[in-house]
């Protein structure tokens, strides 16, 4: 057992317990979002997957604060001790070293109907590998946090509940806070882990052995994160390691020699964009290139749509579009890419320099957002070949470009068309039935006739679809110029499911669990069991006298995650926007935690009935009813929609835990509750986005009929050895 400070009771030691409590507050938010990022950036498999690393904070944090050793009142305290520094440096090792060791590329798929671009597991003995590392993973993870949390559980024990709450959710709001500023900076993670370790250090200094030994983790877990990416850059999306791009050309002479056409700009280890000299000046120097494929597919737009007055590029990246918009004159070119890093990058690394010219206007931020926001219309539109490869946020399954390749959006963009307008979308699609749902979306919501071309560009099954009003008067020209690669619309009609806001699942072929969403919710519940089962030994009956605060961790994960969808339609999904988004929820759970100190007549019923018809309020009138309108109406609709059922879930939380002998323990039940809520956010796949609010409903119901069960007893219990 740790040693513990024995101070008498008053004055500066009960400041210092509430600074200390800040402290571990701080630091147990910001190590859960700088691993969710640093692991999903190093494997990206988890990318996809973020929950998985969510789950495994909530695991250990929940496990590790409920079974702390309870402390006596006035007592401060010890440090968090030696297996918290030497889990993390463990595994700060693995994920520091996976490009090196092969973990970056592995993958869990064996479903066909499920696309990423990581790409399907060979046999299954690789298969059987990659689980075992990414459970290898989630059990470091678990275990850093499990022993963190039991840190957390003793700040906890022996203070009022709704005041330690107070400064719990406070110094969670420091550590959103100081990860937002660092994503703003773009710094690296070496920079990360001193913010996150580095306010620990008085929490150590009272104890010799410990401070040495986490001292000395905490410098080798620096050195190996900055010796492991000081060749990269950091966005607030993306690890970005920089490659040159080299073909064999002819020189004056006609033999073939390396020429670097541009950069290839890698995201997590995985090829995103590459920067191509496709000047006039370069093509007349090596003429062969006027065949490549590179050239045809920036050419062919231009085909339908020569000489646009307007052209607006949706997911600019690096420039290449943009590029390609300026050799065939536009007249004005709006280049709206989400990644202030990668437009960064184009100004610097792109050889024909596009974002100099004065032609372009360069707008960051997300693009459906620019849609419902810009009033323009634009003789072309392109679809750059936007394919993030990350989750939108740290909550959800859904990935940061899902809501571009909806029906709504492309609607939207097709509104955007001038009279002779031509819209372009382009993807390096590579199943038969991703290719199929791109065209039938076009076909059904961008009205009039519609061309596909096969393009092969990065992929073999790569689609770029044309339509718009502009195309009635050149489309059997542009049949016959592009025959030999002219797809046939037949090929393109297999049944798939069309995505919509609600479903916005552009990479799974149906409504339904796949095989890897099944075996990555057995991978955590195993382990889940297990880890409860040897490290949780609960008293008879103590766990079901917590199952109010498990319920309400379930819900409160499941109604966030549907926050941030709904907003991510609403404001778009950029970085900033789901920092604003967490920091609100923990600002309305702190704001009604001061409402229960201040009212006591306000009753736990009564907040029930009233989350009740929030929740009904919010599942009938979505926020999606909202996009186009004025930011105030905006604003106005996600504060109450939002903002008020977070209201009734805080003041139900803090009149329940109000109550409460160990809040340590009934914390923890509440954390480990969020696991069950990362599980059901999975069904999202089926029953749509907007039915994680009726999910969250039954699972708020579940809790008031526990708090029944229960009565007006008091809802905690012991631990027993």
């Amino acid at each position: 057992m740790l040693d513990q400070l024995n101070v008498p009771e008053g004055g500066s030691s009960r400041q210092n317990r509430w600074v200390r409590l800040f402290l571990v507050s701080f630091v147990a938010l910001a190590l859960e979002v700088l691993l969710i990022r640093w692991v999903a950036s190093e494997i990206r498999v988890f990318a996809y997957f973020k929950n998985l690393i969510l789950m495994a904070c909530f695991l250990g944090l929940g496990v590790g604060c409920s079974t702390a050793e309870r402390q006596e009142t006035g007592k401060q305290g010890g440090a968090p001790g030696i297996w918290f520094p030497l889990i993390l440096t463990v595994l700060v090792a693995l994920v520091s070293t996976a490009c090196w060791s092969g973990l970056s590329n592995i993958s869990l798929l064996v479903d066909r109907d499920v696309f990423d671009w990581n790409g399907n597991v060979s046999s299954s003995a690789v298969l059987a590998g990659n689980v075992f590392w990414i459970a290898t993973v989630f059990v470091l993870v678990v275990a850093t946090f499990d022993a963190f949390g039991r840190q957390l559980g003793r700040e906890l024990s022996g203070l009022p509940p709704l005041p330690a709450y107070s400064v719990n959710i406070a110094g969670s709001l420091g550590g959103v806070a100081a990860f937002s500023a660092m994503s703003f900076m773009q710094l690296p993670p070496t920079v990360w882990l001193a913010v996150c370790l580095l306010p620990l250090l008085p929490i150590y200094w009272s104890h010799r052995r410990q401070l040495v030994i986490f001292a000395s983790c905490t410098a080798l877990c620096l050195g190996m994160a900055f010796e492991s990416t000081r060749m990269s850059l950091w966005s607030p999306y993306y690890r970005l390691d920089l490659k040159p791009l080299t073909w064999w050309l002819k020189d004056k002479s006609q033999i073939h020699v390396p020429y670097q056409l541009g950069t290839i700009v890698e995201v997590n280890h995985n090829q995103h964009q590459r920067t191509v000299d496709l000047s006039s000046s370069f093509i007349d120097s090596h003429p062969e290139l006027k065949e490549s494929n590179e050239l045809r597919t920036y050419d062919l737009p231009y085909a339908a749509c020569q000489k646009p007055g307007t052209v607006l590029v949706v997911g600019a990246g690096t420039g290449n579009d943009v590029a390609a918009a300026l050799r065939h004159n536009a007249g004005r070119v709006d280049a709206v890419e989400i990644d202030p890093a990668i437009v960064k990058l184009g100004r610097s690394i792109h050889p024909e320099k596009p974002y100099d010219d004065k032609r372009v206007r360069v707008f960051l931020g997300d693009a459906r957002a620019f849609l419902a926001s810009c009033p323009d219309k634009y003789d072309l539109i392109q679809f750059g070949h936007l394919d993030s490869q990350t989750a939108l946020s740290t909550m959800s399954s859904v990935r940061l470009d899902n809501y571009l390749y909806t029906r709504e959006s492309i609607s939207a963009a097709t509104k955007h068309l001038s009279a002779r307008g031509i819209a372009s979308l382009s993807f390096a699609t590579q199943p038969d039935w991703l290719r199929a749902r791109l065209y039938q979306m076009v076909k059904e919501e961008g009205g009039g006739e519609l061309l596909a071309f096969n393009t092969s560009f990065d992929a073999p099954n790569a689609i770029l679809i044309i339509w718009g009003p502009g195309l009635a008067g050149c489309a059997e020209e542009l049949s016959k110029k592009y025959s030999d690669i002219l797809a046939e619309p037949s090929s393109l009609m297999t049944p798939v499911e069309i995505p919509t806001d609600d479903w916005p699942f552009l990479y799974q072929r149906a409504r339904n669990l796949p095989v890897v969403s099944l075996s990555t919710l057995l991978l955590v519940l195993v382990i889940s069991a297990l880890l409860i089962q040897s490290r949780f030994r609960l008293r008879g009956g103590t766990f079901a006298e917590n199952l109010q605060f498990f319920l309400l961790g379930a819900g409160f994960l499941l109604l966030e995650t549907r926050a941030m969808l709904a907003v991510a339609i609403l404001f778009g999904s950029t970085w900033i926007v789901n920092s604003i988004i967490i920091s609100l929820v923990l600002l309305m759970a702190l704001i009604a935690n001061f409402f229960v100190m201040r009212q006591k007549a306000f009753g736990e019923g009564l907040a029930y009935v009233l989350l009740t018809i929030a929740l009904l309020f919010m599942y009938f009138c979505p926020l999606s009813n909202f996009v186009g309108q004025e930011m105030l109406v905006k604003l106005l609709a996600a504060g109450l929609l939002l903002g008020v059922p977070f209201f009734f879930t805080g003041t139900i939380f803090a009149r329940a835990f109000s109550r409460v002998r160990q809040p340590e323990v009934a914390l923890g039940i509440n954390i480990l509750g969020a696991i069950l809520g990362g599980c059901l956010e999975y069904l999202s796949v089926v029953f749509g986005a907007n039915g994680l609010v009726l999910l969250a409903l039954m699972v708020y119901l579940a809790s008031w009929g526990a708090a029944q069960f229960r009565g007006q007893q008091d809802l905690t219990g012991g631990l027993g050895e």
